[in-house]
């Protein structure tokens, strides 16, 4: 499944760079400083290996009807492990976080099948671009480690490297503030939980959020270092690439304008697989602290694309896809299990008047 989405998004989609500008430094703003792939890019196309391999790949016309170049090649080869660690992601959360461990075995396919859905599945804008699917693994795994409480240096590390892909790793930073109101289970400092919840992490509070557990200094220290690399980063890269033509500006005008026209709206809403504007409707299935707290994130991430995204290209929305996966199996295994003890009690009680009866 996963070779054959890969497949697909590369030849059903169309580049939206200039690969060969992009790997040596030449192509539009922002695009040029998301260049952690500009290396590689650049690598393969010099590379008398992949030039001969991807020479022979072009010659099977039945598979490659328009050919297919190194660049090609490589991201082929690196979008499969970034794919198969997003869904892994996916599916270590949903394990975590799961109280009935019933639909386990959907949460990977349904991943896959949103990939489908924001990636290829577009009428208007279908483009790729070749940090995409890179930065929907960085990001999974930046969610990993930040929900399993992972050592912080490794988080740091991630994020360091991931910035240089795509500055959508700044949103790690609420994800990680967020999951810093909740306690393990385990936490002997925390007081007592009320009422029936066994969870992997809960609030340690009944009627508000303890914000004060963001002034601790291995908090405040970390969520600094993030913000300040993120920012540095982006001053300095911008200022490197600052003579590359730009198309660098706010989209608001033209997503109103998206929304003002009745075609638009098909695909604006297929972003995660039309499950946006679902998942606050559902959020009480999701009984997991952690999760329903990550969830403010996503009207955030809607905000900041509005602006400065084109929201008809739903990969913007790519990197929360392991995790929309996760809430939508979670959703559906509480109401599966809701839906079957209805059921049960509707055909327990006529039985249980019988002997009262009598």
């Amino acid at each position: 499944m996963t070779v054959q989405f890969v497949g697909c998004y590369l030849f059903l989609s169309h580049p939206y760079l200039n690969l060969h500008r992009f790997a040596w430094g030449y192509e539009r703003l922002p695009f040029q400083t998301r260049l952690l792939m500009a290396p590689l890019l650049r690598w393969a196309q010099q590379s008398p290996w992949i030039l001969h391999y991807a020479s022979h790949l072009a010659m099977n016309g039945y598979f490659f009807s328009h050919g297919i170049g190194p660049s090609e090649v490589v991201e082929f080869w690196l979008d499969i492990p970034c794919v198969l660690i997003a869904g892994w992601v996916a599916v270590r959360i949903f394990q975590a976080s799961s109280r009935r461990h019933l639909l386990g075995w959907l949460v990977y396919p349904l991943f896959l099948i949103l990939c489908t859905v924001s990636c290829i599945l577009h009428t208007v804008q279908n483009y790729r671009f070749v940090y995409d699917l890179p930065s929907l693994a960085f990001f999974s795994i930046g969610l990993y480690l930040i929900y399993f409480r992972k050592p912080r240096f490794l988080l740091v590390a991630l994020f360091a490297i991931a910035t240089l892909n795509r500055e959508t790793t700044l949103f790690l930073i609420p994800f990680f503030l967020l999951s810093e109101l909740t306690v393990p289970d385990n936490d002997e400092t925390a007081p007592p939980a009320l009422g029936p919840p066994v969870l992997p992490f809960r609030i340690p509070a009944v009627h508000r959020l303890p914000w004060k557990r963001l002034l601790r200094p291995d908090v405040v220290i970390t969520a600094t270092l993030l913000l300040a690399y993120w920012i540095v980063w982006h001053l300095f890269i911008f200022h490197f690439f600052r003579h590359n033509a730009s198309e660098y500006y706010p989209r608001v005008q033209f997503n109103l304008y998206c929304f003002r026209r009745l075609r638009y709206w098909p695909q604006l809403f297929s972003a995660c697989g039309f499950l946006l504007p679902l998942l606050p409707a559902f959020r009480k299935h999701v009984h997991n602290a952690q999760l329903r707290l990550w969830m403010w994130i996503i009207p955030l991430w809607y905000a900041v694309m509005f602006t400065w995204g084109i929201l008809v290209e739903t990969r913007v929305f790519a990197e929360l896809l392991p995790f929309v996966a996760v809430l939508a199996t979670l959703t559906a295994e509480e109401s599966l299990a809701a839906a079957f003890a209805r059921r049960q009690d509707a055909q327990q009680q006529p039985g249980e008047r019988l002997p009262r009866a009598a």
